[in-house]
């Protein structure tokens, strides 16, 4: 049984939303241990568990971090970036989407932690194949802690620049960052393809029958109030 307040692992599934916007509020030492205990226990290809997180939470880090986020930001959608009213005219959830982006773009200063993981570099055939799933982990844990995170990969622009200030070996690679802290915007159902649009049985493209059967919103109301 899932503890009080937890959402239980289904749950956490259905609503988990890449939320970008958070409250101040620190986040607890328990909290983060919480998170990392639970990351390390996803599986790792011959048991190297070459994973490595850092806590980043000094300010004047942080603000660096924004400012190469910036920079990402401007490559990545320089149009947006130089016209912002445009994205009031995409459909909606492309519109919300690229508004929290930008919001975490301009306050990536204020998120109470990010958190940088790393893996060696040449440990493995497929590299992250063996990073992210810890990474998932922890992404589940914090939806069960009631905290909001999100791949954001945008301050890597400071390329070797970055890895300098986090003091980061030259035998370790950065796979992603992650910005997480108590979210003012909630989780709740997110929107997919259907498991029929993208699911087949034997061979690309054969149809899968019983999946043809499910509604296209799957069986989140199961696990959804």
């Amino acid at each position: 049984m899932p503890a009080e307040g937890d959402p239980g692992l289904f749950e956490s599934i259905y609503s988990m939303r890449a939320l970008r916007r958070f409250r101040p509020d620190p986040i607890p030492e328990e909290v983060l241990f919480q998170l990392f205990d639970a990351a390390i226990r996803a599986p790792s290809g011959q048991n190297a568990q070459d994973w490595r997180f850092i806590v980043i939470t000094d300010p004047a880090v942080k603000e660096k971090l924004q400012g190469w986020a910036e920079v990402g930001w401007r490559r990545y959608q320089p149009d947006f970036a130089e016209h912002p009213e445009k994205i009031d005219d995409l459909p909606r959830t492309q519109r919300l989407t690229l508004r929290s982006v930008e919001h975490l773009v301009a306050h990536l200063h204020e998120a109470p932690a990010v958190i940088a993981v790393l893996g060696l570099k040449g440990r493995h055939s497929t590299p992250g194949g063996s990073t992210f799933p810890a990474v998932q982990n922890l992404m589940l844990s914090a939806r069960g802690l009631g905290l909001g995170c999100s791949v954001f990969n945008l301050p890597m622009r400071g390329g070797d620049e970055l890895l300098e200030l986090l003091d980061i070996p030259e035998n370790n690679q950065l796979y992603c960052l992650l910005p997480i802290g108590y979210p003012t915007d909630r989780h709740g159902p997110v929107r997919r393809k259907p498991v029929k649009a993208v699911v087949y049985r034997e061979r690309f493209g054969k149809t899968w029958p019983f999946a043809e059967e499910q509604p296209d919103e799957g069986w989140q109301d199961r696990w959804l109030g």
